[in-house]
């Protein structure tokens, strides 16, 4: 947050929006803020800690009133036109967020604002300034600085090249993409290239992309890297997600796999097709993303991509209504919210498996209805039907209105309307899915 001179003589209501904020009860902040504001009139600190608090508890139409009011009291911070820009985004008026970040970066061009920046201009589909753009989290206090001389530089002069995954499991999955090109490239220089990802990730890795020609080396990555093994000149290393800036091509379509779906893991057993007559389809379910809870904002996504049970369990009930056979998918905490239903369930997924069980049971379902989680990576990068419910402030990756991705082939999205109802999303799903065995 942004500092600016605090008027005197409330310290101690002061005190109790920042517990709020540190239990992450961002509403009761907002309203404390509000309070303070009444009653000490419009101070842009407390205007700027209000729309924060308003933008986190996710009312990004609430939040932008008072950015706007921020920014007309200080008119020079770049902080208040960063939150204009967020909250536009989540409103889905990408254009008008661009202009925003656009002017806070001319006020100060920050690495925070300039990430953000990069996500909406990945949904305007300005792919290259996105890229590179992104490539400023580096800067960030909590990244490790970033390669010398860019990453385009290590990835074309390492003798050996070190491709490690960050942040996310979704966005490593949905980065791997850049992996057979990148392949392409060390192989016709004699490059050996390792890649280092989560430990649950290896075995899919290590049996998804066998099909290469020449296959990176798969590896667990190690926190704090380097114990116990060899590690790498630091120069040699590369974030997988720095790949799109070296080579380009997003959203870097891949060869067709055998039934013509742009697919960069193989492998992992044939999609279930074709049953008899009268079987029922093998429904996947997965409805929580990645319980991230450390802070606002990633607690704010997991509540807001999440369903609540009552959702669930409509979910659940009308797939069987239809004569389907939900099979979980679901793993984690989230997993208990299948109780009310968990005895229509016909197959599950064992609570401890790592992404090579994972894709093997997904492989063996018809279809997989998922939130935005690595679930829905996952079936992406495998060409496997899959439909996705997404919030009404969805990843811009997932752009707007569109009920396909050009990222990837075999999805459908199904969106919320501007009322943030889950109830019609799951309605429209399972109309689809009735007018799909209908056919």
């Amino acid at each position: 947050m942004a500092g600016f001179p605090i008027v005197h003589g409330f310290e101690q209501v002061l005190e109790e929006a920042r517990h709020a904020e540190a239990c992450q009860e961002w509403q009761e902040a907002a309203c404390i803020y509000a309070d303070l504001l009444q009653s000490h009139g419009e101070n842009p600190a407390l205007l700027l800690r209000a729309a924060n608090a308003l933008w986190l508890s996710d009312q990004p139409e609430e939040a932008l009133v008072l950015y706007r009011r921020t920014s007309l009291l200080a008119p020079r911070s770049p902080a208040p036109f960063m939150g204009i820009g967020n909250s536009l985004r989540d409103l889905n008026r990408f254009e008008a967020a661009d202009r925003a970040f656009r002017a806070s970066r001319q006020l100060g061009d920050g690495p925070e604002v300039a990430c953000n920046h990069a996500s909406v201009l990945i949904g305007l589909e300005a792919y290259e300034e996105a890229f590179a753009l992104a490539e400023r989290r580096f800067e960030l206090a909590s990244h490790a600085p970033g390669p010398e001389g860019g990453v385009g530089a290590v990835v074309a002069r390492a003798r050996r090249l070190c491709v490690r995954t960050e942040q996310g499991l979704g966005d490593g999955l949905q980065y791997l993409r850049w992996i057979p090109p990148l392949m392409e490239q060390a192989a016709a220089r004699g490059q050996p290239v390792v890649l280092e990802v989560e430990p649950s990730l290896v075995r899919l890795l290590q049996v998804g992309l066998a099909w290469l020609p020449q296959p990176p080396e798969v590896r667990a990555r190690r926190e704090p890297p380097g114990v116990g093994r060899e590690e790498p000149a630091g120069d040699n290393v590369v974030s997988l997600l720095s790949l799109p800036a070296a080579l380009g091509g997003a959203p870097c379509p891949q060869p067709s796999g055998p039934d013509g779906r742009g697919t960069y893991l193989r492998g992992l057993a044939p999609a279930a097709a074709g049953k008899d007559f009268g079987q029922p389809p093998r429904i996947g379910l997965t409805w929580a993303s990645g319980r991230k809870l450390s802070d606002g904002f990633t607690t704010r996504e997991y509540r807001k991509r999440t369903l609540p049970a009552a959702a669930l369990v409509t979910l659940v009930e009308g797939v069987v209504a239809l004569g389907g056979e939900p099979v979980l998918l679901q793993q984690g905490e989230d997993r208990q919210f299948s109780k009310p239903v968990a005895h229509l369930f016909g197959d599950a997924i064992a609570p401890d498996g790592d992404f090579l069980a994972t894709a093997r049971m997904l492989a063996s379902t018809d279809l997989l209805i998922t939130v935005d989680t690595a679930m829905a990576h996952l079936a992406g990068a495998m060409g496997h039907p899959a439909w996705v419910l997404l919030p009404f402030s969805a990843d811009p990756r997932w752009l707007r209105q569109r009920a396909d991705s050009p990222w990837y082939p075999s999805l459908r999205l199904f969106r919320q309307a501007d009322d943030r109802d889950w109830r019609p999303v799951v309605e429209a799903v399972l109309q689809a899915l009735a007018h799909h065995r209908h056919r």
